[in-house]
C-alpha cells in the first residue's frame, strides 16, 4: 500500500498480514466526504464510493484499488482508525464493531471541576439533526450509552485545572464521549458544540489552537476470520504533542 493517497495530516500506523490497515487520522479530517461533492480534507485524497463504503483509486500500474471503511471518527477527533483493502475483512470488522466487541480507548483533556469522577458513565441519548447539523442530548429515554472512565492526570495551568481522562466506550453512540463529559461538568477542551465556549475562546486566543482534545489512542480486536483463523491485534496512536504541552 505504498501508493495509498493519504489525506493531509494522516499516516499509516501499521499493516496487519490479514489486510487490515491502521491509519492515524488528523484532527479536522473527515473519515469520508459528507456528500458526493469532492473534499480536500478527507482520510484519503481520492473518490469515495458511498454504496461500497470505500475509497477508490488507480495505482501506478493502472489497477483499481479500494480501501474500505469499517468505522468512523468525528472530523474533530484524531487518532487510530481501522480500514482494509479486502471486502470479506471489511464485512467481518463491521460486524465486530456493530456487536460492540472491538475494544476502543480514547484520551481526552477536560476542564476539571475537582470533584470525584465515577468509573462508569451510563446515559440514555437522543440524536437530532437540524439544518444538517447533529445535536445529541441525554434524557430518561433513548439509546443506552456506557463508558468506563479513568482519571490519569491533573494539572493546573493558565486555563485552570485540567485532567487527562482515559475513556473506554462500551457503546458507539454519536458524540457519546463529548456529551457524557459535558453532562458531568467535565467539558472536553476545544469542543465547539458541547464545551465551555468561554474557555475555548481563551485557549484559542492564547495558544492559537482550535482542536478538540479528544484522541482515539488504542483499538484492540480479537476475532476469527472466515477460515477460522484468529485475528488478534492491538494498535496504538500516541497522544498528540499538544496534549503533553497542556499537562506540563
Amino acid at each position: 500500500m505504498n501508493d495509498l493517497p493519504l489525506g493531509r495530516g494522516c499516516k499509516i500506523l501499521d499493516i496487519h498480514p490479514c489486510g487490515i490497515l491502521a491509519i492515524e487520522k488528523g484532527t479536522g479530517v473527515l473519515s469520508h466526504p459528507n456528500s458526493k461533492k469532492a473534499s480536500n480534507r478527507t482520510l484519503l485524497s481520492c473518490p469515495f464510493n458511498f454504496e461500497e463504503e470505500s475509497y477508490c483509486w488507480m495505482d501506478r500500474k493502472g489497477q483499481k484499488k479500494n480501501l474500505f471503511l469499517v468505522h468512523r471518527l468525528d472530523s474533530a477527533t484524531s487518532g487510530v482508525m481501522l480500514t482494509t483493502n479486502k471486502q470479506d475483512m471489511a464485512d467481518l470488522l463491521k460486524d465486530a464493531f456493530s456487536k460492540q466487541v472491538v475494544e476502543k480507548t480514547y484520551h481526552a483533556l477536560v476542564h476539571y471541576n475537582g470533584q470525584p469522577i465515577r468509573k462508569v458513565w451510563q446515559d440514555c441519548m437522543n440524536k437530532q439533526i437540524s439544518a444538517g447539523k447533529i445535536r445529541v442530548t441525554t434524557s430518561k429515554h433513548g439509546v443506552s450509552a456506557v463508558t468506563n472512565v479513568t482519571l490519569e492526570k491533573t494539572k493546573k495551568n493558565p486555563f485552570g485545572l485540567v485532567a487527562l481522562l482515559k475513556l473506554r466506550p462500551k457503546t458507539g453512540r454519536t458524540h457519546q464521549l463529548r456529551v457524557q463529559a459535558a453532562k458531568r461538568k467535565l467539558p472536553i477542551l476545544g469542543d465547539q458544540t458541547y464545551g465551555n465556549f468561554h474557555l475555548n475562546r481563551k485557549i484559542n486566543k492564547t495558544s492559537r489552537n482550535q482542536r478538540l482534545f479528544l484522541h482515539a489512542s488504542r483499538i484492540k480486536i480479537d476475532l476469527k476470520d472466515k477460515t477460522g483463523s484468529s485475528v488478534y491485534w492491538e494498535i496504538e496512536s500516541k497522544l498528540p504533542n499538544l496534549f503533553d504541552q497542556f499537562l506540563k
